[in-house]
């Protein structure tokens, strides 16, 4: 109702006596005559021409009229009419829609997607980030690469498709604000922690006594009041621009919602902490081996039960491999930006075959892979919106980024949201339910091994009565596989693939490649494909005569067996 219409029918029922009964049932007792009705004369609020009529006795009747003469008769009449107490619209109700706020929600296309987003250019109120970061250096999947996200912005101009979106205004109404607290573990670059819109989200140490140079609570780290840098080998998790990418992925998970400024993080409320663990750095947001096992280690000691991991490498790293593996926490891991199958061409952690990693493929606001995202039916588990994310970076400020690694807050949060809203689900049945709650796309079939993306309406709307029960199984000892590199060349004005074996101590005892597409399982023990042998400098070189993709394979005397493909 307008303010007038209220004024008008508040001022009806406060001249009827109540006595504790409802108003209607104080208006049918009414029996004092009264010179006209309560009528509402504006005529265009009159949806239809239909007109709702109180009586004294306390019915009512929808009268209907062709036009809006005589609608204006109608009233007339009804105004006039003794026994009628109330003439107004017969209003139109929809469902009510849950809103937020912030100032850049509209931009959001990932949580709300109505077909109108438009990919930023250069003249964009925010920039398209453009640090100078690649997996060649460190343990970064790319996805902040200059030259990369040009390329992006100039072959990626697709139209948005409505619904396109991780359905998060549904899990939105659906949520009940957490029967449990959690804390998501972003080991990453820093996070400022400071940022307008992340303010209560970042976790605290409440054991810790900030600034005192002293090891509070005996965890082996002084002041780790908001984590700890493992990059630094400081308390500082956050240093300044090069931390970045990982304010970025706080911001997608749990930026303020509703406050009016910025952006809207997915989850709301208090239950959720995101604990910065800074394992990569500098300009080209390397990191080591050593410190992300210690970061796992720290983030799971203190608290964390998820994991975010955006964050990818070619190398298999065995030692990584046993940290995850031991883990009890859940890893919500990069699929990567190489344009790969990855059944073909392991990326890792991704790749890793463990029970409490889930991987993510980047989509696009038009429904397909973005064309920079690695795929693969039995490696990468789902797609989220992953192009062109607006989040939060340092110095209060937002900034576009596309990847993997925008892909992943987003299962992360989703992840996070289910464990608070199911009191007494295991992790194991977090996993479960992403992946059984996934929104079918014919553009994902046989690229992700759910063929859908993420729906975190549908997830929190689950049975859990359906759930299997099943705990995650943590492998006794690190698998042995063979590792081969691949790279090409040009020398001469010929093309050449050049390999080298550089993974376990077993001798390979069959190697062999084709042309196409083949998975280790599919050379059928390198009975398929021609066979070739390594140096003594466990290498190998081809003359590259077709524009196709080559699958190599390798198996060793212990019966591992790996694939690497090199793309046309």
């Amino acid at each position: 109702m307008k303010p007038r219409q209220i004024a008008l029918f508040l001022a009806f029922l406060l001249a009827v006596p109540v006595f504790g009964r409802s108003a209607l049932a104080a208006a049918s007792s009414l029996t004092a005559a009264k010179p006209s009705a309560v009528v509402e004369t504006d005529l265009d609020t009159y949806e239809n021409n239909e007109v709702l009529a109180f009586y004294q006795d306390g019915s009512y009747q929808v009268h209907s009229f062709q036009t809006k003469e005589a609608l204006a008769k109608g009233l007339e009449q009804l105004s006039q009419d003794q026994q009628v107490l109330l003439v107004q619209p017969n209003y139109t109700y929809s469902e009510q829609e849950v809103s937020v706020n912030d100032a850049w929600f509209g931009k959001q296309w990932a949580l709300s997607n109505d077909g109108t987003f438009q990919a930023p250019d250069q003249k964009s109120h925010f920039p398209v980030l453009d640090e100078i970061l690649t997996q060649h250096f460190g343990w970064w999947d790319s996805s902040g690469n200059a030259a990369t996200l040009q390329l992006r912005s100039t072959n990626n101009l697709s139209t948005a498709v409505a619904g396109i979106d991780v359905n998060v205004e549904e899990a939105w109404k659906r949520y009940n604000g957490g029967k449990r607290s959690v804390i998501v573990a972003m080991l990453d670059t820093g996070i400022d922690y400071t940022h307008e819109d992340l303010a209560g989200a970042i976790w605290v140490n409440e054991d810790e006594i900030p600034g005192n140079g002293i090891d509070d609570d005996g965890n082996g780290y002084i002041d780790d009041v908001h984590g700890w840098n493992f990059y630094d080998h400081t308390n500082q998790v956050y240093t300044g621009d090069e931390d970045s990418h990982g304010t970025h992925g706080a911001g997608t998970i749990a930026a303020s919602s509703d406050n009016q400024i910025g952006i809207s993080g997915i989850i709301p409320g208090e239950r959720v902490k995101i604990m910065p663990v800074k394992a990569l750095g500098g300009s080209d947001g390397s990191g080591t081996t050593a410190s992300l096992i210690q970061a796992i280690h720290y983030a799971e000691a203190n608290g964390a039960s998820i994991c975010n991991l955006s964050l990818s490498s070619s190398k298999n790293d065995r030692a990584l491999y046993q940290a995850i593996a031991e883990s009890n926490m859940l890893f919500i891991v990069a699929a990567g930006n190489d344009s790969a199958n990855i059944d073909l061409s392991p990326t890792y952690p991704a790749s890793y075959n463990l029970d409490n990693i889930l991987s993510v493929a980047n989509l696009c606001y038009d429904g397909a892979l973005h064309h920079t995202s690695n795929y693969g039916a039995s490696s990468v588990d789902l797609a989220a919106p992953g192009t062109h994310i607006l989040s939060t970076t340092p110095g209060n400020r937002y900034s576009y980024m596309t990847g993997t690694s925008m892909a992943a807050p987003m299962v992360t949060a989703a992840a996070a949201m289910i464990y608070t809203q199911f009191d007494g689900i295991t992790l194991a049945d977090v996993k479960e339910i992403l992946l059984a709650s996934v929104k079918p796309l014919a553009s994902l079939t046989g690229l992700v091994s759910t063929g859908g993306m993420l729906d975190i309406g549908a997830a929190l709307a689950y049975d859990t009565s359906k759930l299997s029960g099943d705990n995650w199984t943590h492998p006794t000892e690190v698998p042995s596989t063979p590792t081969i590199e691949a790279q090409r060349q040009v020398q001469d004005g010929n093309l050449y693939l050049f390999f080298q074996d550089t993974g376990n101590d077993k001798a390979l005892v069959r190697a062999a490649n084709t042309s196409g597409e083949y998975t280790a399982s599919a050379f059928t023990k390198g009975t398929i494909g021609s066979g070739f042998s390594f140096h003594a400098q466990r290498n190998a070189q081809f003359f590259n005569r077709k524009s196709v993709g080559y699958p190599f394979y390798a198996r060793d005397h212990a019966g591992n067996k790996v694939t690497k493909m090199i793309p046309k």
